[in-house]
């Protein structure tokens, strides 16, 4: 066969999403995917999607539609309780709610029933990144651009080495994920500021809730007893026996954060989770995610046609705004975590350390400079200039 012009190794949002607008303009590629197709998109993740994130898609013509809104955040102390409109103070401009298994599954169809080339069960087995070349499912390519979007344990990062830096850092805790099958108890999220840990509300479906439970690191969701965990979630929430009964899952996850730069070397590219791990608070690694495939895809067409200097500038272009969502949910993680800021590695006081969570939280409900900050970060919106 003709070798492909890219190769996505990955079929998350980045790279259906890059297939998706490789696709519309033409440009020759293959997907390869380790998973079986019955198993791509079946796997609850993130659940909010950004405003620019969500106008960003439908300027590209996206056949998704983005509905459901959330409008609303609820912090919560044991004493205190602040529901922050945030969408009114960025002019109408709200998040969607929008599980990415939804968005996975909902490409990987609309993809495969216009004839895509999309090939799953195809672990990857060699990637030579200078070539560059890859060998999936017994196949080797040799494209003019290979691309990772295979997520935090990507095969492709890995190849590039010592050709690119990894910037990381681990964090001092653990927050369980809880995936239950139960209505939202509420019609927002809910950001619980406890003692014994954070905790969150977070809306998927009309009988689909997730909820986060921050623990110790070297705590595992498997060495608790169900009742128990329950309970824990529902006091901290401040709804004490909402989820008696309710039927959940949990998983472990540990926190870290990632930048690798330059997000390119030669004809290798890396985007979302393959090039940048972020936390979840603030809910914006999917969209990372989907803003740097977006940025991509423009550079792969436009050098199809003959001019590369977008996509030569791909890192360039992308990594500010990396740091900069990265040094917005770094500080919404001290304003939400007991455990996970860098001074509690060490030996911090657990009461001063909710007394100073406590007080970000009066802090976004007394300043108004301060809450429209937080507003269109946290919503992704871009402020309109001052005036002269």
């Amino acid at each position: 066969m003709t070798d492909p012009e890219v190769v996505i190794v990955g079929a998350g949002p980045a790279g259906l999403v890059l297939a998706w607008m490789l696709q519309r303009a033409d440009v020759p590629y293959v997907l390869v995917d380790r998973q079986a197709r019955e198993e791509v998109g079946t796997q609850p993740k993130a659940g909010i999607v950004e405003y620019r994130t969500v106008e960003l898609l439908r300027r590209e013509g996206f056949p998704l539609d983005f509905e459901v809104e959330n409008r609303r955040v609820e912090f919560r102390t044991p004493t205190t309780r602040h529901l922050f409109d945030y969408a009114d103070l960025t002019g109408d401009r709200p998040h969607y709610v929008f599980p990415q298994h939804r968005l996975v599954a909902e490409l990987t169809t609309a993809l495969l029933d216009e004839g895509a080339p999309l090939h799953f069960d195809c672990p990857v087995t060699d990637v030579d990144p200078d070539r560059p070349s890859v060998t999936a499912g017994g196949t080797t390519y040799v494209p003019r651009t290979l691309v990772g979007a295979d997520g935090a344990g990507s095969v492709v990062a890995r190849a590039l080495g010592d050709r690119v830096e990894v910037l990381d850092r681990p964090l001092a805790s653990r927050w369980l994920v809880v995936s239950a099958r139960t209505a939202p108890l509420v019609g927002h999220t809910i950001y619980a500021i406890h003692p014994r840990g954070y905790a969150a509300h977070l809306r998927r479906g009309p009988q689909e809730t997730r909820f986060y439970l921050e623990v110790p690191a070297d705590v595992s969701g498997a060495d608790l007893d169900p009742d128990d965990l329950r309970r824990d979630l529902a006091e901290r929430l401040g709804e004490p026996g909402a989820l008696d009964g309710v039927e959940i899952s949990v998983d472990d996850l540990d926190l870290r954060t990632r930048i690798t730069s330059p997000m390119q070397a030669g004809p290798t590219v890396l985007v979302g989770d393959a090039a940048h791990l972020i936390t979840p608070a603030g809910g914006k690694g999917m969209n990372l995610a989907v803003a740097d495939a977006v940025e991509l895809a423009h550079g792969l067409v436009e050098a199809h046609r003959g001019d590369a200097r977008r996509l030569d500038a791909y890192s360039a272009t992308r990594l500010p705004v990396i740091a900069e969502t990265q040094g917005f949910s770094d500080w919404f993680l001290r304003v939400l975590s007991a455990f996970s800021t860098d001074a509690l590695a060490g030996t911090g006081s657990a009461g001063f350390v909710h007394a100073l969570r406590d007080g970000w939280v009066r802090r976004l409900r007394d300043d108004p400079l301060l809450a429209r900050w937080f507003a269109h970060a946290y919503a992704g919106v871009d402020p309109a200039p001052a005036k002269p």
